[in-house]
């Protein structure tokens, strides 16, 4: 059932994803996206929608690049070496 019509942002704001979303709580090595992330029930009805799941593709592929480049798993990646690189790509951070 989707309520997402029901459930929008005031005032054409917007709200962030946390790195930590997108690694599942018991595996390590995987990143997610899309319906596979960690929300609640309100902010899953919109970040299942095509742009939120392009943003947050890039965000894991870069993410799993990052990770492969220097030897580490998701989670020990450096958050902020991933916000950086995403920067660095043109991605608004809302910064």
């Amino acid at each position: 059932h989707d309520c997402a019509p029901r459930i929008m942002i005031k005032d054409a704001k917007w709200y962030g994803v946390p790195y930590r979303a997108l690694l599942p709580v018991k595996v390590d090595g995987l990143l997610v996206a899309g319906r596979l992330i960690t929300s609640e029930w309100e902010a899953h009805m919109s970040t299942r929608n095509t742009a939120s799941c392009m943003a947050q593709g890039e965000a894991v592929g870069t993410a799993a690049a990052l990770c492969a480049a220097k030897g580490c798993t998701p989670r020990e990646l450096d958050v902020q070496l991933l916000r950086a690189t995403l920067k660095e790509h043109g991605v608004y951070l809302g910064e």
